[in-house]
């Protein structure tokens, strides 16, 4: 059986309680039971000794024991709570008021009797028992002496065997009916304390279970319901637990907006690049199909002709099958960086080498500002040659034959420097230009060919990883500046 806060606090509390009050009542019973034994024997600490002052027979320094037994015996019918026993020297017992079947006891220890005929110690003074082998009771005791030398003690055992059985039966009477009323209101009064205090002390996380089975039920979207209000400054850690949650509440809201809102993205993403793959798939499939049937037809121009088309989609289909892993590799956070420094314009120029060929052929001049630089950068240099290689193959692709492409970097008074890739092509429309960095976007000018949407994306990534924001500024018809700042490396 599952037990709530509110229970197991309840049994807790009540399992304290009573051990607290078994602790009290051994702790209660225990004082007053040493205070009604230092009473008693205060009361009595003369007793012996005035007996033995008083009665002649003690007086002469007795030898008849038979008759300091009768003595000992009329002595304990006029006080039934007393047991009188005479002792030698050494503390053996010689004669004693009770039957001797009920003596268990051949001596008695003379320290305890010593030290209250003295008064060594602080009452009550506990002396054996001459009826129990090993019990102790307070007593009265005073020296017996024949003129100078002593014969013995007189020793009186105050609360003797009858008296504990008459206060026992008595105390067992009072105690049992006590012990009833005494239970009975505890037990009323703790139920009441811990309806009310355990109510109390458990209302904020009832309202807080509340709020989690609430927030679970709505799809855990806090806007569809009312979560309860939570004092953040107090010091109680319940309303700092509320406060956390509904924190925890709303960043789960925006985290499952953002999950929705990337799945929505990858789900459009995945119809364009099935649309790209369908395109140069089909081309392939036509022209081979084709090769297939008319083998022997074919002139060998024709057959070259094919196989170049052929090639052509092949490659059409690797690049984009290589931006999509590189996409997704770069988006799944598990991209490390090898930063180190190194000279920004032999980057460039390493970079510019890969596309000379390219831009030769659209008649395109690509050129670089400064022309000779010494700028050391503090970056990932395989990352930055990627951006470049993106970015100019972009300016390519939207620049005009006989158009110019610049790289121009700038060392700014921040320790940082400034990479511009500018063209003078086809420019971006101004309501464009917030979406040309998502993936799959494609401008309304966007030149036919078998760019495959996907490098402005992998650029702005690359760049997001090396902290650093990339910039555009574009006129449609006039042409484009893509730009993104680096580190530099001080001297």
């Amino acid at each position: 059986m599952k037990l709530s806060l509110y229970q197991r606090l309840s049994f807790a509390l009540l399992t304290v309680f009573i051990a607290i009050a078994a602790m009290f009542y051994v702790w209660w019973h225990h004082l007053e039971q040493k205070t009604r034994f230092e009473s008693e024997q205060k009361l009595h600490l003369s007793l012996a000794a005035n007996l033995a002052r008083d009665n002649p027979l003690l007086q002469q320094g007795v030898y008849d024991y038979e008759a300091l037994k009768n003595l000992f015996h009329t002595l304990m019918v006029m006080g039934p709570a007393f047991e009188f026993y005479y002792l030698d020297p050494e503390g053996n017992i010689l004669t004693y008021s009770a039957d001797k079947d009920l003596v268990k006891r051949d001596r008695v220890e003379l320290k305890p009797v010593i030290d209250l005929i003295k008064n060594r110690a602080s009452l009550p003074i506990y002396g054996d028992d001459p009826r129990h082998h090993q019990r102790q009771k307070i007593f009265s005791a005073a020296p017996v002496f024949n003129g100078t030398e002593l014969q013995g003690y007189l020793y009186v055992i105050v609360t003797g065997e009858r008296y504990d059985h008459i206060l026992d039966g008595v105390r067992g009477d009072n105690r049992f009916e006590m012990s009833i009323v005494i239970v009975c209101a505890a037990i009323l009064f703790l139920f009441f304390v811990m309806l009310w205090l355990f109510r109390y002390i458990t209302q904020p996380l009832r309202r807080l279970s509340r709020d989690i089975h609430v927030f679970k039920q709505s799809g855990f979207n806090p806007e569809t319901i009312a979560l309860s209000e939570w004092q953040c400054n107090s010091d109680n850690e319940v309303n700092q637990l509320g406060c956390v949650f509904k924190e925890m509440a709303a960043q789960i809201n925006l985290q499952l907006e953002q999950l929705t809102q990337v799945d929505n993205k990858r789900r459009e993403l995945l119809a364009d690049i099935s649309h790209d793959l369908r395109t140069p798939l089909a081309s392939l499939q036509g022209y081979i199909e084709m090769m297939a049937l008319k083998d022997e037809k074919l002139s060998s121009e024709q057959r070259h002709d094919y196989l170049v088309t052929v090639l052509k989609n092949t490659e059409q289909l690797k690049s984009l099958i290589d931006q999509l892993f590189e996409l997704a590799h770069l988006e799944g956070g598990q991209v490390s960086l090898n930063m180190e420094a190194f000279n920004l314009a032999e980057l460039v120029y390493d970079v510019m080498a890969k596309f000379s060929l390219q831009a030769q052929k659209k008649q395109i001049d690509l050129t670089i500002t400064p022309e000779f630089s010494e700028i050391q950068v503090y970056s990932d240099i395989s990352k930055i040659e990627r951006v470049l290689s993106n970015l100019i193959e972009n300016a390519i692709r939207h620049t005009a034959e006989g158009g110019a492409i610049n790289i121009s970097l700038t060392e700014t008074n921040d320790s940082q420097c400034q990479v511009v890739v500018s063209d003078n092509g086809t420019g971006i429309h101004a309501d464009e230009i917030g979406y040309i960095f998502d993936a799959r976007y494609r401008a309304s000018n966007a030149t036919e060919g078998k760019h495959t949407g996907l490098g402005l994306a992998i650029t702005k990534k690359l760049l997001e990883l090396l902290s650093t924001e990339i910039h555009v500024s574009s006129a449609l018809g006039k042409g484009s500046d893509f730009s993104f700042v680096l580190r530099t490396v001080t001297h």
